[in-house]
C-alpha cells in the first residue's frame, strides 16, 4: 500500500494536511507531489494495490484540471480535499468518486480517522 499525496500548495492548510497525513501513515508509505503533471505520470505507472491518493485542491480551477484524472484513479481510494463546500465544488468533487471529502479549512480529524481506517484494514 502506497499514499499518493498531492498538494501544491505551501499555507496554512497544506501544511496541516501533511501533518495530519503523516501522523496516521510512516512516511516510507508516503510518496509526495507537488504537480499534477508529476502525479499523472505516476498514475501511469504500477500502483500497490489497495493505495490511497490524499488529493488537495487550492481552488476551483485545480479541482476541475483534476478531472483529467478521473481515468487513472478507479484502482485507488481517493481523500479529496476541496476548497470550499459550495453546490457546484462538491458536484465537481463527487465525479472523482472520493471515499471521503473534506475542506481545506477543515480540522482534518476526521479526515485522520478515516486515513488510519484504511491503513489499519491493509496492514
Amino acid at each position: 500500500m502506497k499514499l499518493l499525496f498531492y498538494s501544491n500548495g505551501d499555507d496554512r492548510n497544506s501544511t496541516r494536511l501533511e501533518a495530519a497525513v503523516h501522523k496516521v501513515i510512516p512516511e516510507s508509505r508516503i510518496e509526495p507531489f507537488k504537480s499534477l503533471a508529476d502525479f499523472r505520470e505516476r498514475l501511469r505507472l504500477l500502483i500497490e494495490p489497495d493505495s490511497i491518493a490524499v488529493l488537495s485542491a487550492s481552488n476551483r480551477e485545480e479541482l476541475q484540471k483534476m478531472q483529467l484524472l478521473r481515468g487513472l484513479l478507479t484502482e485507488i481510494f481517493v481523500v479529496l480535499v476541496i476548497p470550499d463546500r459550495k453546490k457546484s465544488t462538491i458536484g465537481l468533487a463527487h465525479l472523482l468518486l472520493p471515499r471521503f471529502l473534506s475542506q481545506t479549512k477543515d480540522d482534518f480529524v476526521d479526515l485522520s480517522k478515516v486515513l488510519n481506517k484504511m491503513y489499519r484494514t491493509v496492514h
